[in-house]
């Protein structure tokens, strides 16, 4: 076709057509704070690297859970669950596992007669390796899926025919279900390597697995005229009543837990993973964990990545042991112990999941979750009510038959309060009683600053985000363009703060009532390649104490 134009012209006459210039676009916000990152143990899910779980997903990603009297560890599943049908749109989970853990080969067979010579018998066996075999197979698959419950493999081969007659078929469609039934995964292509597909791409079985997933690896153990399906196996074609004919395995086992006596080892292989992982999330939740050392590494992983941390105390303490719990962690000894948040539930209640008997269940990943649902709701500034903490008469527990195992006094109220720890218990207000989150404290170690409220702790993360995920995206430009931008970019950002609530006018000297202010230049030391950004922000604060007098007068 002629076009009245060419791409690039030399030195002929002619019209140069530029690709499109987009200076349109503007930084933009995703939903990551709707998502939440959690370091747990479970029968299901990858141990190589983070995954994502939604609502829709969970029982096939996680597994079915196992119950809290088996292990303490199971009620991080109970957590997850919750959360992602109580407001959390996704959570990002890093399985912990140990050195032990090992992940096996289910691997396919044919089976030969025991007569001289050996023939296929038209039949399969199913095995399971820690090793590929060094005798022939078909195939094999690694699924790295990790399911302690096992897997199913199905196979089978369509009918071809040569000169009228059956023929071997070397295309098979592979299945792989859970023990349930439930399908994983389908693949279709050949056992021979150098089969193509009718657009010329690779139809190698190994090949076409690779293009869905990286869940699953498939090696074939067959080459030249015994890679195929033989035209009179079980994996063949169909039955006399025309039904297709399937080679089924068992349940297969091909991976091994080894084991949940994780190491300090173990949680900090598990904290790299989930801070370096291209999965994006707001949050963190300590799952219901007691360990010290994990706590540890979630703290670390908070303050690496400037992500809020709530973890919960164990339901069956006193307020002295909760106060002597959360002591012993020190996250007031953070440099971002405004990050790090403690909920405290002396409540018994039915299991949300309904895996478990009546119990503890932690409270911190619920109140995960109502955050998420609630930032959810962005205004058309792109701004959401962060400064409306999840705490208080609109935040019940939806949990069935609470019951409270401890009523604190108000000596003891002001002891949690002092430490930081906001307890979950229930609350009289106008219209009845609720069982709520009744504080909104951060571990930060201040009487009298902002830093101590969990509400400015959210809103300022969200600000730091949008600001270096602006100022990455200006990066490799010429200094005053990457200046201006930067400019533009802040003014815009605080400005739409302020009018949704987040910002108030301060009474610092130096703001002159403003309530936001900012410097962008180079560098003073380096001016041709650094560039300094500061800002300075009064964020409102939260209503935590009321004082009411009555006067009597004449």
């Amino acid at each position: 076709m002629s076009t009245a134009f060419v791409r690039q012209l030399g030195s002929e006459s002619g019209v140069q057509l530029n690709p499109l210039r987009d200076n349109s676009e503007i930084p933009t916000t995703d939903n990551s704070d709707q998502v939440f990152g959690i370091m747990m143990r479970a029968t299901r899910g990858r141990i190589d690297k983070p995954f994502a779980v939604d609502r829709g997903n969970v029982f096939k990603k996680l597994g079915s859970g196992e119950q809290v009297r088996l292990s303490a560890l199971n009620e991080a599943w109970v957590h997850v669950v919750e959360a992602l049908n109580k407001g959390a749109y996704q959570a990002i989970v890093q399985r912990l596992s140990t050195s032990a853990a090992v992940i096996k080969y289910a691997v396919v067979a044919a089976e030969m007669s025991e007569d001289e010579p050996p023939v296929p018998t038209g039949n399969f066996t199913f095995t399971v390796s820690e090793n590929l075999p060094a005798t022939p197979y078909l195939f094999a698959v690694k699924h790295l899926e990790c399911f302690n419950d096992g897997i199913v493999l199905e196979f089978r081969a369509e009918e071809v025919t040569s000169g009228g007659l059956p023929a071997d078929n070397d295309k098979l469609t592979l299945r792989l279900r859970d023990k349930d039934g439930n399908l994983l995964y389908e693949f279709y292509g050949s056992l021979k390597s150098d089969a193509k597909d009718d657009y010329g791409n690779s139809a190698y079985l190994p090949d076409v697995a690779l293009a869905q997933t990286d869940a699953v690896e498939i090696t074939t153990g067959v080459t030249g005229a015994s890679a195929v399906i033989d035209s009179d196996s079980v994996a063949y074609g169909y039955d006399t009543n025309g039904q297709q004919k399937w080679a089924k395995s068992g349940t297969l086992v091909c991976f091994v837990e080894g084991g949940t006596a994780y190491t300090t080892q173990d949680y900090m292989a598990a904290r790299d993973k989930l801070q370096y992982t291209q999965f994006d999330y707001a949050y963190i939740s300590s799952g219901g964990t007691q360990a010290p050392a994990l706590l540890a590494q979630l703290a670390q992983l908070a303050f690496d990545t400037n992500r809020q941390l709530r973890f919960g105390i164990p339901g069956n303490l006193a307020p002295e042991a909760a106060v002597a719990f959360v002591n012993q962690l020190n996250m007031g000894a953070s440099q971002t112990a405004h990050l790090m948040h403690a909920f405290w539930a002396p409540l018994k209640s039915d299991d949300p999941t309904g895996i478990n008997p009546h119990g503890y269940f932690g409270t911190e990943t619920l109140n995960i979750a109502y955050g998420c649902g609630r930032n959810a709701q962005k205004n058309a500034k792109g701004f959401a009510p962060k400064n409306y903490p999840i705490a208080g008469r609109e935040w019940p527990l939806q949990r069935t038959r609470i019951v409270q195992t401890y009523s604190p006094t108000n000596q003891e109220l002001n002891l949690l309060a002092r430490a930081k720890i906001n307890p979950v218990i229930y609350e009289t207000y106008t219209g009845g009683g609720r069982y709520v989150f009744r504080d909104s404290l951060t571990c930060a170690l201040v009487e009298s600053s902002l830093k101590k409220l969990i509400a400015v702790a959210d809103m300022s993360t969200s600000i730091d985000e949008s600001v270096t995920r602006a100022a990455k995206d200006f990066l490799q430009l010429p200094m005053d363009v990457s200046v201006k931008k930067m400019r533009d970019f802040l003014t815009t950002l605080f400005e739409g703060a302020q009018a949704s609530g987040w910002l108030v006018p301060s009474n610092d000297p130096q703001m002159n009532g403003a309530a936001w202010a900012y410097d962008v230049r180079p560098n003073e030391q380096r001016p041709y390649d650094a560039m300094d950004v500061s800002y300075w922000l009064r964020y409102d604060g939260t209503n935590r104490q009321t004082f009411v007098t009555q006067t009597l007068t004449k």
